[in-house]
């Protein structure tokens, strides 16, 4: 359970400065639901943001980089290992945006529970509480 609230916490950074102003989320408003399509377009915009040197993937050094910056300090390694660890869903040391788009799925999928297509603010928090993130939106 640490570990989800480790990795949980490295992902809340990444997400923050998505969920205050990505595109795929503006027009939903400050605390409207979250559609399916939003969702997944906020992970691709992670995974863009992520690939530094835009060769399709990205690695556990692009990662510790992206997290450094938007936390004002490099995070410590165990941490990092843990965030990489579900991105990695292979083990090949690289994150696919494949893999990082299943994984996506999988949380959207978990997360809606009454399975309409949408996470409601109700879905949302419990979700990202789940993920040891807290349950915030910005």
């Amino acid at each position: 359970m640490k570990t989800m609230m480790v990795t949980g916490t490295a992902l809340a950074a990444l997400l923050a400065p998505m969920l205050s102003g990505a595109p795929a989320l503006a027009q939903r408003g400050p605390m409207g639901p979250v559609t399916h399509d939003a969702y997944v377009a906020m992970q691709k915009q992670r995974f863009d943001m992520m690939d530094a040197d835009h060769d399709g993937v990205v690695t556990k050094e692009e990662l510790t980089a992206q997290l450094t910056a938007r936390m004002g300090e490099a995070p410590p390694a165990e941490r990092v290992d843990a965030l990489f660890k579900t991105m990695d869903t292979d083990g090949d040391g690289k994150a696919t945006a494949a893999e990082v788009a299943a994984s996506a799925e999988s949380r959207f999928a978990a997360m809606d529970t009454n399975h309409d297509g949408t996470l409601s603010e109700d879905e949302f928090r419990a979700g990202m509480a789940q993920m040891g993130m807290g349950g915030r939106r910005r």
